[in-house]
């Protein structure tokens, strides 16, 4: 007789700092399927659920497919759409009564009170079981199937691995690699865990060690060390009966007491405390090399020569780091655009600036038509509008597939999208937040990237895994956004203290 196993997808990186409330219509924006159409959808992607049905098929489970919604990173998210996304996993639990249920999560999802609490001074303060959105998830659906059976989630790298999240899931798996190219290939450790569970193989728990590092976004890539060899290692340590440890860089921009750098284990309670072991030992390592994590970035004015004096046989990348929609920046930043327009840079492409106003202006004016706007810095984050004037090039619905390494497969949109020639400059305009790390976000748009002498992306790390072939050298910029990673920007009133870089002499 066949298992059943539940699946179901509710991710979201919250940007603490952001001020973009994440409700159900930025779930449909992004990425939102339900019933079969989850498997109909992602079969096949390079996707967390992807992987879950791709050991599925090789099981032979009976699989009810629930909800998959993931929502460009941003503020917290509602309960509204918190809740109507779990009453899905909920519902489905009570339908299926599952053996199991495999679950893609992010782990830094922050989610929003119906209602303030007041705390014993008066104040207004955020309720503990939706800080942790990724722990109220787990707790409710232990709570729905019990504690026998078991239930393991993948998570992003950039996860905040908190003990609400150990204590209610068996396993928890986390991406290896920045750009994210083994989306996939997590969900498949993930299912394979699951597998080996159901048959009575290994006997799971889930351990966790942490070190007092918030290390900025730029500095988990993980093709450079420390990243590189710390996951080196913690591959080398996996075996049978400690089948996962994940190495998470934490998420430096959700101000929650539960962020940071961890390293997680899933291991057969035989050797948990081994696997405890192994994990405050890469942790402590990591500590111990906490200042390769600190890194010099580009200016923008230099960044703006840069490219007014480029002449190479490929592109330059521009890299628009603190502006990043897959960190929670808002996207809408122009301080790089005005850079290069005030430096007269031609034969550029930008993706992309996001104003929905600008957009609507751009129909008015129609393909061909001239347009004149106000662009951009809308948020308040990262500059003030900026008034150009440009030909619109292209109108369209901004859909469009990616098929590098990253999310291959995947469906995303930038919205109703126009396309803009600002002085030799194309600038891509669009009505939704997504980050363009995939070469089709110029390509469905009529660009071809390669062709341009200058490339801008307001990506801060995702973009290298199908970009760096196409170009000939990078910049990382650093232009202001709510991904910047200087954290002396932020106000932090929750992050555990002290931590490093905030705190020069943390220790564990």
């Amino acid at each position: 007789m066949s298992d059943t196993v539940l699946v179901g997808q509710i991710e979201h990186e919250t940007n603490t700092f952001s001020a973009f409330e994440t409700g159900m219509e930025e779930f449909a924006d992004a990425s939102l399927h339900y019933g079969d159409a989850v498997v109909s959808d992602l079969a096949g992607t390079n996707t967390a659920v992807g992987g879950f049905l791709r050991i599925a098929d090789s099981e032979d489970w009976d699989v009810v497919p629930t909800v998959a919604a993931d929502a460009t990173p941003g503020g917290p998210v509602t309960p509204e759409a918190r809740e109507a996304l779990l009453d899905e996993v909920l519902a489905g639990i009570e339908r299926s009564d599952p053996d199991g249920v495999l679950l893609a999560l992010h782990g830094a999802m922050v989610s929003r009170s119906e209602e303030p609490r007041s705390s014993e001074n008066g104040t207004d303060t955020e309720s503990d079981s939706v800080a942790d959105g990724d722990g109220y998830i787990l707790e409710r659906v232990r709570a729905a199937v019990g504690d026998d059976v078991p239930v393991m989630a993948s998570l992003d790298l950039h996860a905040n691995v908190s003990d609400r999240m150990a204590t209610h899931a068996d396993g928890l798996f986390g991406y290896d690699t920045y750009p994210h190219v083994d989306i996939g290939d997590t969900g498949e450790t993930a299912a394979r865990a699951m597998a080996a569970t159901l048959r009575g193989d290994i006997d799971p728990t889930v351990v966790v060690e942490r070190a007092p590092l918030l290390p900025p976004l730029p500095e988990l890539r993980t093709e450079l060390d420390p990243m590189r060899s710390l996951l080196d290692a913690a591959g080398e340590a996996e075996s049978d009966s400690l089948p996962d440890v994940s190495v998470f860089g934490g998420f430096a921009h959700a101000d929650v007491d539960h962020a940071g750098f961890s390293v997680v284990g899933v291991a057969d309670a035989s050797v948990a405390d081994d696997a405890r072991d192994t994990c405050r030992s890469l942790a402590d390592e990591a500590y111990a090399r906490r200042h390769e994590f600190d890194r010099d970035y580009t200016s923008v004015e230099d960044a703006a020569a840069r490219a007014a004096a480029w002449d190479g046989d490929d592109p330059l990348l521009l890299a628009d780091i603190a502006d990043n929609p897959g960190g929670g920046s808002a996207q809408d930043g122009t301080e790089l655009l005005a850079a290069l327009l005030d430096t007269g840079v031609e034969d550029a492409a930008v993706a992309t600036i996001y104003d929905p106003e600008a957009v609507v202006a751009a129909i008015g004016a129609g393909v061909g038509g001239t347009v004149s706007v106000s662009l951009g810095g809308r948020s308040g984050e990262n500059g003030d509008p900026l008034d150009v004037t440009g030909e619109v090039r292209l109108l369209s619905d901004g859909d469009y597939r990616n098929y590098g390494p990253m999310s291959t497969g995947l469906d995303v949109s930038f919205g109703r999208t126009a396309r803009l020639d600002i002085d030799g400059i194309d600038v891509l305009v669009g009505s939704h937040r997504q980050q363009p790390y995939d070469p089709e976000a110029f390509r469905s748009q009529g660009i071809t990237p390669e062709r341009a002498n200058v490339l801008v992306l307001k990506s801060t790390v995702h973009y290298r895994a199908a970009f760096e072939p196409l170009v000939d050298e990078v910049c990382e910029v650093a232009t202001p956004g709510l991904c910047t990673p200087d954290l002396s920007a932020f106000a932090y009133e929750h992050v555990p203290r002290p931590i490093y870089p905030l705190d020069p002499d943390a220790a564990t």
